[in-house]
């Protein structure tokens, strides 16, 4: 990460004013006070100039400390989270293309590379696939606005979930509003290739995610809930 110096040496000048005027106090206390009395009460003074920026640097270091530690929290909650939604859009992408193999590292790749041909022959959405879709869409919608907030995500992986939000919205509507078959397989085609992108984008959140997959895994359940995935 880049040092810059202007901003180091601006945030520099209270913590060595404070410590010039210290010193300059406690030199002139020394020498020319003109008696005890003020000579202590100066040299207080410089004392409590000098400690001054020991305190703010202390407190900038525990500062950092915990917000470094907080955000390393977050983070991982925050990839959690992602991973296990991420993971759901799969299963009702599996399902709705009428996907039975294993769910494997190698057959989620070979799927997410589906052309929107191969997509538009297998493709069944049904109202409750639908409705799936629409909550998963809400889930994502808060994960990017807390993202906002945060800046958890790099700016790559943000486009890339924000593009996912996107699509799975024009779906929903297609679906809702248009029923135009090749439009869906088409939206449906895009949702994968984010996935995939997102996987290339950040390799231990992809790592992070395939320890959900498991090559000896069940065949994936008909059924999937909102709140967690059935293999």
């Amino acid at each position: 990460m880049a040092v810059n110096v202007r901003t180091i040496f601006l945030k520099s000048i209270p913590y060595l004013m404070s410590i010039a005027g210290g010193i300059i106090l406690y030199t002139g206390a020394i020498d020319n006070a003109p008696n005890a009395n003020i000579r202590d009460l100066v040299i207080n003074v410089s004392a409590s100039l000098l400690s001054i920026p020991l305190v703010f640097l202390l407190y900038d270091y525990m500062n950092y400390r915990v917000s470094t530690q907080m955000k390393k929290t977050l983070v991982n909650s925050m990839t959690d989270k992602l991973n296990g939604l991420l993971l759901n859009i799969i299963m009702v992408l599996r399902e709705s293309m009428g996907v039975r193999t294993k769910l494997t590292t190698d057959n989620l790749n070979r799927m997410l590379t589906w052309r929107v041909s191969d997509v538009s022959r297998r493709l069944k959405l049904t109202p409750r696939l639908l409705d799936l879709f629409h909550t998963y869409h809400s889930d994502l919608d808060t994960l990017l606005f807390r993202n906002s907030q945060t800046n958890v995500f790099t700016t790559e992986q943000a486009q890339i979930l924000s593009a996912l939000a996107r699509d799975m919205a024009h779906l929903i509507n297609e679906t809702k509003f248009h029923h135009r078959h090749h439009f869906s397989a088409k939206y449906i085609s895009a949702m994968m290739s984010r996935i995939l992108d997102w996987l290339d984008a950040d390799s231990i959140a992809a790592l992070t995610f395939q320890q959900h997959l498991s090559p000896s895994s069940s065949p994936v359940s008909a059924t999937v809930a909102p709140s967690r995935v059935k293999k």
